[in-house]
């Protein structure tokens, strides 16, 4: 009944329906696994995006606040840089906020430019200054809210060719999540450009650095 005869030998196959099916099972049970694991695996990749995109999408609000406060800060310098010429400073002997001597040099500048192309170049030249130089004392309470903020001003008190602002956001709850942000000040004068070409959302800042980045811990 389960015997039969092949060129003259004897085979027995009662036992080769038993090793296939343990041979299919265990195939089964091996694609089971590795179907397991790969679910597993993209199920563990699924959470860390997730929480990859949480934390940063916080940073990411903590950077615009950030970004917000600088833009008021320099909306008060430019607010002190065009108040200086509305109220007639510029004809005065002394000002409160600067030196005896810049202070001449204005009043004697303005006087000097007769015409009025001439004076509005020379206006626009000394509140490019004074914009620069109130930026420089309003980005000063920067450290009152982001005592992490580097302000970096290239030239000297008078004489500012610009100012750098720097800073890196730290996760409250997890440290390795960090953002990091460069903002340029734009001159008052770059500033109104862009404003008379029609660009109503021209900002008093450039954003040179945007980073996202995840420390890792040593071990």
């Amino acid at each position: 009944m389960g015997i039969k005869r092949v060129s003259g030998w004897i085979k027995d196959e009662k036992g080769s329906t038993s090793i296939l099916i343990v041979l299919m099972m265990i195939v089964l049970v091996s694609i089971g696994y590795f179907t397991i694991a790969a679910a597993n695996a993209n199920a563990r990749l699924g959470s860390a995006a997730l929480e990859w995109n949480r934390n940063f999408y916080y940073l990411d609000g903590q950077g615009e606040r950030f970004v917000a406060y600088v833009d008021a800060l320099l909306l008060e310098a430019q607010r002190l840089a065009n108040e200086y010429f509305e109220s007639g400073s510029q004809t005065n002997f002394t000002h409160d906020d600067l030196p005896v001597e810049v202070q001449t040099g204005i009043r004697e500048g303005y006087n000097a430019a007769g015409n009025n192309r001439a004076r509005l170049i020379f206006v626009e030249e000394t509140i490019d200054m004074l914009f620069f130089f109130y930026a420089e004392q309003t980005l000063t309470r920067l450290n009152e809210f982001y005592p992490g903020a580097v302000v970096s001003v290239l030239g000297e008190e008078f004489d500012i060719r610009g100012i750098v602002c720097d800073i890196t956001l730290i996760h409250p709850n997890a440290p390795e999540y960090n953002l990091s942000i460069t903002l340029n000040v734009l001159s008052h004068s770059d500033f109104r450009n862009e404003y008379r070409l029609g660009n109503t959302g021209a900002a008093r800042y450039r954003i040179t650095g945007w980073l996202k980045w995840q420390s890792v811990a040593d071990e």
